[in-house]
């Protein structure tokens, strides 16, 4: 039987944990992997040559954070249940499935006034049949309509893991200090009221 419980070896954050079993499958996907092609930063790499990074390690690194999110609001009395943080891992691992070559760069250029999230979305429901369903929980906190709301802001908000990521992985793959945020300050100082994430007073 294969050894799903795998880590990753990542520049920003250090070794990576592939949290369950399933998540280690829907990684191993096709629609995943062809991420590892998808450069984060488009035609970046021709002024800042460092910036050959790809969707696959910055989803792996949103789906980390994520996890770190969780892992505070637990720690804070919320009750999250493991369904709930393994599918809001896999929504934030598979948010940018849809992005096409050149990221940014050709959206909606190759398939007019089309865009990533809704190819997204629609490979994530062809991956849920694929999966007898198991993905479900995660699309409907990738599209808003899971019923506790803050895990939709955490994948897509002011505050989501996508950007949390990004600004942290582009500043240090193009070197530049403009993007650097205290991103794991602000994990910490993360709260949910009403369903609603908010950030603590002190974290102001």
């Amino acid at each position: 039987m294969k050894n799903k419980h795998k880590i990753i070896n990542d520049p920003v954050y250090g070794f990576l944990q592939i949290p369950s079993p399933l998540v280690f499958d829907v990684i191993q996907h096709p629609y995943f992997q062809r991420l590892r092609r998808i450069k984060q930063l488009g035609l970046a790499k021709l002024v800042y040559p460092g910036a050959v990074h790809s969707r696959f390690q910055h989803a792996l690194g949103a789906m980390h954070l994520m996890g770190e999110a969780l892992d505070v609001l637990r720690s804070k009395g919320h009750v999250i249940s493991n369904e709930e943080k393994e599918s809001s891992q896999l929504a934030i691992l598979l948010h940018d499935l849809g992005h096409g070559p050149f990221s940014h760069v050709l959206e909606k250029q190759l398939l007019h006034h089309v865009s990533h999230e809704w190819l997204s979305l629609q490979l994530m429901r062809d991956m849920n049949e694929a999966f007898s369903g198991q993905l479900t929980t995660a699309i409907a906190m990738f599209e808003g309509t899971y019923p506790r709301p803050f895990f939709h802001q955490l994948i897509s908000g002011q505050l989501d893991m996508d950007r949390m990521d990004y600004l942290k992985r582009d500043s240090f793959f193009t070197g530049v200090v403009e993007g650097t945020v205290g991103v794991e300050r602000i994990i910490k100082m993360l709260q949910v009221f009403n369903d609603q994430l908010v950030v603590e007073e002190k974290g102001s």
